[in-house]
């Protein structure tokens, strides 16, 4: 476990802290053009607690990442809401959380997943990726367009003392940075994490999120931790176009 670094919501601080709408992802927007984004949510003495956000694959499978459904442990239930704005009267659906067995703290196997106890049709669907996308990406030469997407709910900005949590399903332009650096191991992705010059920054509570190429639907990986209390430099993400990621999700793919 990286300490302080996870892009996970400090729920229990921020419990039920709802303000009015505004952007989360630092210099995002708010969302609807990827309404398959969710949050994750639990359940403590009656109150809801935002935990991390996610996307649906299929109608039933959601993906989060694997220090997500580590937090919620053996006991707390799980939820999801695809609401734009999460608040106390927001639709949650139940679902089974499903860890990743690989997956002991750090940045390795943090692929999660929850199996929804209903169908989710009216949303649409993120897109997996060809197996080692990114890799023929870079590849090819004269690459010059790394632009990226990320969505998720977490802090919208970092204040004195803290975080500014709005929990709206928000977006931002990225940009893939490495895929080969010493912090990258081979299993994440090395994305910019300077809100600046039109583009936004992963930040607490958008772990799990998914990290888009492009302006597509076309998911490359799950937000996973920053390097600082600021979100500020670089950030990392989970890589979706590996082996491991495929076959994780496959057994619960087999009726698409």
């Amino acid at each position: 476990m990286r300490p302080l670094l996870r892009a996970l919501l400090a729920t229990i601080v921020v419990a039920l802290a709802i303000a009015a709408p505004s952007g989360a992802i630092l210099n995002g927007k708010p969302d609807t053009a990827h309404p398959y984004v969710g949050i994750l949510v639990t359940v403590v003495d009656g109150q809801q607690v935002p935990v991390c956000s996610g996307f649906l694959v299929s109608p039933t499978v959601f993906v989060t990442a694997g220090h997500c459904v580590a937090a919620l442990g053996a006991t707390l239930p799980a939820y999801v809401s695809f609401d734009q704005a999460l608040t106390e009267g927001s639709d949650l659906l139940s679902g089974t959380a499903v860890p990743n067995p690989a997956f002991t703290g750090g940045s390795a196997h943090e692929i999660a997943a929850v199996l929804l106890d209903e169908e989710v049709t009216e949303h649409g669907y993120a897109q997996l990726p060809s197996l080692g996308l990114l890799d023929s990406l870079n590849k090819r030469k004269g690459l010059q367009d790394r632009s990226l997407t990320i969505v998720g709910y977490g802090a919208n900005n970092v204040v004195k003392g803290g975080f500014d949590f709005q929990l709206v399903r928000s977006f931002a332009s990225s940009r893939l940075l490495n895929l080969t650096s010493s912090n990258a191991g081979g299993f994440n992705l090395q994305l910019s994490s300077n809100p600046g010059q039109g583009k936004g920054a992963i930040c607490f509570g958008d772990s799990g999120g998914p990290v888009l190429l492009g302006s597509s639907d076309v998911v490359v990986g799950i937000s996973s931790f920053v390097n600082n209390r600021h979100c500020a430099g670089n950030a990392f993400a989970f890589r979706m176009d590996t082996a491991e990621s495929l076959r994780f999700l496959a057994p619960y793919l087999v009726d698409l």
